[in-house]
Order: C-alpha cells, then structure tokens, then sequence
C-alpha cells in the first residue's frame, strides 16, 4: 500500500527553518516487517551452516554470519516506510536533487548532488 505523507525537511548545521514537501512513500504493515527480519535471520543463518566445513575461515565465518543474522533482522523489522519519491527539491539551493532508490524508515538521510547539504527528512506533525 502506497500513501503520500507530508514530510519536513530539515537542513543539518544551518538556522534555516523547516520546508514541507510531500514525499511517495510505501508503509510497512507489521506482518510485512516480521516477514522481512525473518528472511533475514534465516539467510544469514543458512549461510553459516555450509560455512562449517571452510577450513580455517569457519572460525570467523560462522560466528560473523550467526552474529550478523539477529543484527540484520533487527535493521529490517525497524525500517516501518521505504521511501519511493526519486527527487526533492533542496532547501538551500532549490534544485531538484535525487534519492537513493529504496531509502528506509525515519529519520531519513539525503545528500543534495548540487550543493552536497545533509537533508534529514521526518515525517511532519499533523497540521491542524
């Protein structure tokens, strides 16, 4: 399911006010969530099983990828929206800057290509 939210913008570093923008993003219901760390826990996890047999390696590798797979999991079930919108107009120089595809949860972090300004985006209070 996809909605539009309104998102305010803020430049990091600078006494510039907040500017509101919309942005296209696709929510995750929490099934979708528990689905997406499952998955993850379980290919970190089967990764380690035929890691057993690596000479040497196996000393790192299983214990890496078993730590890894709770950590993954957790990254995953914690990104509630994945961001869909491909530009933002910036702030500070006003040009339309572009997203990195599949940007997750909130806060989320940009990069203006033109005038390289660090954006935080969150989702805005509901206006009144």
């Amino acid at each position: 399911m996809s909605e539009r939210l309104q998102v305010e913008l803020q430049i990091r570093d600078s006494a510039r006010p907040p500017t509101r923008c919309e942005l296209e993003v696709e929510a995750f219901p929490v099934r979708t969530r528990v689905l997406r760390a499952l998955s993850r826990l379980g290919i970190c996890w089967a990764l380690a099983v035929p890691c057993i047999l690596i000479p040497l390696l196996h000393f790192v590798l299983v214990p890496g990828l078993v730590l890894a797979g709770p950590v993954l999991a957790a990254l995953a079930f914690r990104a509630t929206v994945v961001v869909k919108t491909a530009h933002l107009p910036c702030p500070k120089c006003t040009k339309e800057t572009a997203l990195e595809p599949n940007t997750t949860g909130w806060p989320a972090t940009f990069r203006c290509t033109h005038c390289s300004t660090t954006l935080s985006a969150s989702q805005a209070p509901a206006s009144k």
